[in-house]
């Protein structure tokens, strides 16, 4: 390894280290609770440190952020593997959207909030045009999987593609974040688990579009 290769390992390693330390603490505290001190101390960097690999505390969450939008594609690429139909594939995005959440609750929900804007933004800085890239190729991954649906004769051929996928996008993921927030008042007033919402939730969302349904598919579930 030459000196300029084992530089950029090490530089790698901090930045790990300090977006590690930030997650942890912006998922705590609170982005604007957490300061440039709080996240050197939890890394275990002097502030100096910190600022060489990242000039800002915001540069840092857009870091975070752009992994949350990486490990979301992975991973509904991988539910998407070895479903053939379009019923299937809709499903099994509906569960790997439900278990993101489930396994990175700050990163899921930052996704959610994170304020997109078009490339041709001005000064756009470039984590942020990154941002915006991975989010294209998820749109993209949900658009094949909508016209594979048109195709195949199940979807409505006058569905508008990339409204529906904003539609769909910003009604599950929001519903997601709310319905694990408030599970005992779902169960309360609705007697339905929040999974039992979820699934009407993704039924009620397929038939936008949808032209006819998978044969003895449940509406709800309600156990």
């Amino acid at each position: 390894m030459d000196r300029t290769t084992r530089k950029e390992t090490i530089s790698s390693l901090h930045q790990e280290n300090i977006l590690l330390a930030a997650e942890e603490l912006f998922a705590e505290k609170g982005f604007a609770a957490t300061t440039m001190d709080d996240i050197a101390k939890s890394a275990e960097y002097s502030k100096r440190t910190v600022y060489i690999q990242f000039p800002s505390k915001e540069e840092i969450h857009d870091r975070i952020i752009l992994k949350g939008f990486m490990q979301l594609k992975e991973h509904i690429l991988r539910s998407l593997e070895g479903e053939a139909d379009f019923f299937s594939k809709y499903r099994a995005l509906c569960g790997s959207l439900i278990t993101f959440y489930v396994a990175s609750p700050y990163l899921f929900a930052g996704i959610v909030d994170f304020q997109t804007q078009p490339l041709g933004s001005g000064d756009l800085p470039q984590v942020k045009r990154e941002i915006f890239n991975v989010g294209e190729e998820i749109n993209a991954i949900l658009e094949v999987m909508i016209r594979q649906g048109i195709t195949g004769g199940v979807v409505n051929p006058d569905t508008r593609i990339k409204e529906t996928i904003l539609i769909y996008w910003s009604s599950l993921s929001s519903l997601i974040i709310v319905a694990h927030r408030k599970s005992s008042y779902i169960s309360e007033t609705m007697g339905v688990t929040k999974h039992g919402l979820l699934e009407y939730a993704c039924t009620l969302l397929l038939r936008m579009i949808a032209k006819e349904e998978q044969d003895g598919e449940e509406t709800a579930s309600r156990h």
